[in-house]
């Protein structure tokens, strides 16, 4: 007999690994730029360019994009800045991985130290994280349960996730910004870093509307020469639109914003100054967006009168218990040591989040981690006008997500919205730090599909006739294990007990059971 069917795609997970790559080079301070005499920072990001997904290993080239701050001491400019590269060729293995995987891949700086070999070269030694997730896509095809064919069917509801886009684009934000007459004019400008901040997702019918905004703080000289450092900082706000068929207001969608590539260009104003700042960035974009369904399955089945062969597939699935956002505050007393030198005026500030320890528990998930912050600063001393605070400030953290426990799966991530330090006395100042944790935690699953049913009839020579049972129902029965058992179905079981809610049978309960003849 030919069962109607239906196709069912799970998400499964296909492996994951975490892997570190250790980066060592040299950098030649270029000709144009005056010896080194001590490195105030270094700082640097990880642009993955090629990921290839083979059968058990991703192959991975890039490279860490690195700026470095530096003071001299010929020239009278207190502060000059370096970039160089390094280039990234490694191969991350993964057991089970297959080259039709989808695969998500994360990358964070753990480590980046700048050792001063001579006043020429430079020593970098960099420790990258990587940690890949790869999911497959798995189809199988069930049987639907059908009325009037003498069959008994055994329904239940799979809760999944159906995928209905993933996609990428990209959006370019050119901005020109105008220095007001209020600051000095730019000279050179030393460093450049650009974010995003007050991200908004918002889906619509076919199309998914984002806005934030593009964040740019430079650090520049200004143009007369005197190598006197300034600080500038801009909000570019931004937004767009990325169309995808089969979104409605009620799909959940999650969209990765990362600028790639950015610069800042200086111009002439009408006078004659330098101070029109060409800003251009790209922006990716990565999104995916799925629904939450119900979808009725057949996980039993079986023909009363007839001897039923059913085939099962045991799948494991993964669903969702939550997402959120966690949005606080951190300040912080930061109080020069003995051996750090008083401070003049506030400059730049650099903070990078680096979550330690993630556990769930039940209704919450408690984070722990560092704030590593940076802090640039103008020394009142004049042989010394460029100084750095460097400090780890840990933090804990509770998200609170309903329906989360010990056992579940939990991914946090997090940026750093905003930093900003204060001084309040020479040798004591107090750091502002917004930072935002994204928190998701899933649940594997288990289901039992049916993916067919044999039917065989008996010999007529074998066939029982019709009898009737008494049967004290037991603790976990339902009157669909009761009828299977009895090979009989739950309509006759009611028809013959007057039972009106099937709903209601209990432990000690006395059935009469009347066995169908084949």
């Amino acid at each position: 007999m030919e069962w109607e069917r239906k196709e069912i795609i799970l998400k499964q997970q296909g492996g994951k690994q975490a892997s570190q790559i250790l980066l060592e080079g040299d950098i030649i301070a270029p000709d144009s730029k005056p010896d080194v005499s001590e490195v105030l920072c270094c700082h640097g990001k990880v642009k993955m360019k090629d990921v290839r997904v083979g059968d058990d290993r991703i192959n991975l080239s890039g490279e860490l994009d690195l700026i470095i701050l530096y003071s001299s001491e010929k020239g009278e400019d207190a502060i000059y800045a370096m970039r160089s590269s390094l280039p990234i060729e490694d191969i991350l293995y993964m057991d089970g991985l297959e080259k039709d995987m989808q695969v998500k891949l994360a990358t964070t700086l753990e480590h980046l130290d700048c050792q001063v070999i001579n006043d020429r070269k430079l020593g970098i030694k960099a420790v990258i994280g990587l940690t890949a997730n790869a999911e497959r896509n798995h189809k199988v095809n069930v049987v639907v349960s059908t009325e009037g064919n003498g069959m008994a069917f055994l329904e239940d509801k799979l809760r999944m996730e159906e995928v209905v886009v993933e996609k990428k684009e990209e959006f370019t934000v050119k901005e020109e910004v105008t220095l007001p007459q209020t600051v000095p004019a730019a000279g050179e400008i030393l460093s450049n870093d650009f974010y995003l901040s007050d991200q908004e997702v918002r889906p619509m019918d076919g199309k998914v509307m984002i806005r934030s905004n593009l964040c740019v703080d430079i650090l520049y000289t200004d143009d007369q020469g005197t190598g006197t450092v300034h600080i500038w900082n801009e909000k570019i706000p931004f937004n767009g639109y990325l169309d995808a068929e089969g979104i409605t207001p009620k799909s959940t969608v999650e969209v990765d914003l990362t600028v790639e590539d950015a610069s800042v260009k200086t111009g002439l104003d009408d006078d004659g100054e330098p101070r029109i700042l060409d800003v251009n960035a790209s922006i990716a974009g990565e999104m995916s967006a799925w629904d939450e369904t119900e979808k009725n399955v057949v996980t039993d089945a079986y023909a009363p009168g007839m001897d039923t062969e059913v085939v099962w597939e045991n799948v494991t699935y993964p669903v969702s218990i939550g997402r959120t956002k966690n949005q606080f505050t951190m300040k912080e007393r930061i109080t020069l040591a003995e051996e750090e030198r008083p401070m003049l005026q506030a400059g730049k500030t650099w903070g990078t989040l680096q979550i330690q320890e993630v556990n769930a528990q039940e209704d919450t998930i408690q984070v722990e981690g560092v704030l590593n912050a940076e802090i640039l600063y103008f020394c009142q001393e004049d042989d010394h006008a460029i100084c750095m605070i460097n400090r780890g400030i840990p933090f804990s953290q509770r998200i609170e997500m309903k329906g989360v426990l010990p056992e579940d799966e939990v991914d946090v991530t997090g940026r750093i919205e905003e930093i900003d330090f204060q001084i309040l006395s020479d040798r004591e100042g107090e750091l502002l730090a917004s930072v935002l944790l994204q928190a998701e935690s899933e649940r594997q699953e288990t289901a039992q599909l049916v993916t067919d049913i044999r039917l065989q009839d008996t010999d007529g020579s074998q066939r029982p006739v019709a009898s009737a049972v008494i049967y004290m129902v037991q603790p976990g029965d339902s009157l669909w294990t009761i009828a299977k058992r009895f090979d009989t179905t739950i309509e006759r079981i009611l028809m013959v007990n007057e039972i009106e809610d099937p709903d209601k049978i209990y432990p000690g309960q006395k059935l009469l059971i009347v066995k169908m003849a084949r």
